[in-house]
């Protein structure tokens, strides 16, 4: 009896093969009706492919105790009339809220409501931060100091502030439609005012008012729309108005719903070069190949956009190189801040257009590499791509202003200008992502990567492919980078005069060396 009891108590046995690949049907066929085959599925999924259980269990996370206290709950969701999907993500959270790994999140089906719980405990501890409101929406904004009055940049031989910022985001490109003097919306308004203000309209004239006003009244209605829908909307009156010849009204690719970023440059007094990009694509718009294979390069105004991209990334990387190879650089700024991550090449482009050509160590790396909890490989060094074409090493003080929401790649950018002997990281405390994720959800790398297939099997994770360390070989997931300076950002001086209390820190110490 005793035997049996022991028995129907066991957790499945932790170094039993069980595939959680996307196309494993019956895996995952019994959790499209059980509560308890989903956290199954999750426990075992994580068992097999979590690739940092010693740094939890040094956190205190003991996985056979969390299953042995959450799956009788799960069981029980089983015999409820009704789950709603709150109950669901709360179970959710008290299983996962332990693991301190940035970047991985689940999903469940909840076959009682229909809706998918998606449940991620990176977002909680963000959540928790002093600076969750301030990084949650954050965008650096240099208008004050480009306003030649302040003194805070350099100038041109005209006189113009150094200041070059562009973006892609299809979010920014309608916002620059409705909103820039002459041009686009603006544009069309003066035109009605300027037509319907005439004493005597020619029959074209009368035309164009009606269409403009037309025009005009169908596009209102673009702000109370997701970004998908407007973008659809905006594209659409574009073809069928575009007769109007509205300056300023180009076609949108959508693909920068989802690939447009931001790019600001500006060079502040003393020579200090500084580049802010809000997201790591870079690579698509820097290199003709990506470029190439991502957007639709026959459409003109799609390339305009990424000219202009170029434009700025050349300025700043130039400007550096110029000022370094004459010996009045006074240092660099880079910004990551609220950058949640993305593509590693851009490394290159980034931290690594101010490092040798080579590559950097900066951290090491390794792979699950087995089925048992804590089969791993060997650590292996981790390198970040560095600048290949001719380039000057940048010596002069490097910056790099962080906050809680830089994320992942920025970490790693943060990582590698803290290997510098030059290098300063100046802000807050980053999320604490760096364990890398894969892309390709329909491959897993030695058991890591994707458990299940999103949207369709009826549990999902997705799990980092490998851990990440530090160059002293510790994890910092859930912790983030500590800044070498920490500096609050006092929102109230942002709003009231847009001055920066993070940048002008870095400036400061760049001038003053303290």
């Amino acid at each position: 009896m005793l035997l049996l009891l022991s028995m129907g108590a066991c957790r499945p046995e932790s170094d039993t093969l069980v595939s959680y690949a996307h196309n494993d049907k019956l895996v995952f066929a019994s959790a499209d009706s059980s509560f308890a085959a989903k956290f199954q599925i999750m426990w075992n999924g994580l068992n097999q492919y979590y690739s940092i259980w010693d740094y939890e269990a040094h956190h205190g996370v003991d996985w056979d105790a969390i299953y042995d206290e959450y799956y009788p709950q799960f069981e029980a969701l089983d015999k409820a009339s009704t789950v709603t999907d709150d109950e669901l993500k709360t179970l959710m959270q008290k299983t996962l809220g332990p693991l301190h790994d940035g970047h991985f999140s689940f999903d469940m089906k909840n076959h009682k409501t229909g809706n998918t719980v998606s449940y991620s405990p990176a977002f909680d501890r963000f959540a928790s931060r002093d600076d969750y409101a301030i990084a949650n929406g954050f965008k650096p904004d240099l208008t004050y100091y480009a306003d030649v009055a302040h003194g805070q940049v350099e100038t041109d031989a005209e006189g113009n502030p150094i200041v070059m910022s562009y973006s892609t985001s299809a979010l920014d490109m309608i916002l620059r439609f409705l909103s820039t003097p002459g041009i686009g919306l603006q544009w069309a308004r003066s035109r009605i005012q300027e037509l319907a203000a005439l004493p005597i309209r020619t029959e074209m004239e009368n035309f164009q008012l009606q269409q403009l006003q037309a025009f005009y009244q169908e596009l209102s209605t673009i702000g109370g729309l997701l970004l998908d829908a407007a973008v659809t909307l905006y594209n659409r009156l574009h073809e069928k108005y575009g007769f109007l010849e509205i300056p300023g009204y180009d076609y949108i690719d959508p693909i920068f719903v989802t690939k447009g970023i931001t790019f600001d440059y500006a060079l502040f007094k003393g020579n200090i070069a500084y580049f802010h990009v809000n997201s790591f694509a870079m690579t698509l718009y820097l290199e003709d190949a990506s470029t190439q294979e991502t957007f639709n390069t026959s459409d003109p105004a799609t390339m305009h956009h990424i000219q202009q991209m170029r434009e700025v990334w050349q300025a700043w990387f130039n400007t550096v190189q110029q000022l370094h190879r004459s010996g009045t650089l006074g240092g660099v700024v880079l910004d990551v801040r609220s950058n949640t991550g993305g593509n590693v090449n851009d490394f290159q482009y980034f931290v690594g257009s101010l490092l040798p050509s080579g590559g950097l160590h900066f951290g090491y790396q390794r792979y699950k590499r087995g089925t048992a909890r804590y089969d791993y490989s060997p650590m292996m060094e981790a390198t970040a791509v560095t600048m290949s074409t001719p380039h000057e090493t940048i010596t002069e003080p490097v910056v790099i202003l962080t906050n809680g929401k830089s994320v992942s790649m920025s970490e790693m950018s943060t990582l590698g200008v803290k290997t510098m002997p030059n290098g300063k990281v100046i802000g807050k405390r980053t999320w604490g992502g760096l364990c890398p994720l894969s892309e390709n959800e329909y491959n897993t790398y030695n058991y890591s990567g994707h458990i299940g297939e999103k949207g369709k099997t009826a549990v999902y994770g997705y799990v980092p492919m490998l851990g990440a360390f530090t160059l002293d070989k510790k994890l910092i997931e859930g912790e983030g980078i500590t800044p070498d300076i920490e500096v609050d950002f006092d929102d109230t001086l942002f709003k009231n005069t847009g001055r920066d209390s993070q940048l002008e820190r870095a400036l400061q110490y760049i001038t003053s060396d303290n």
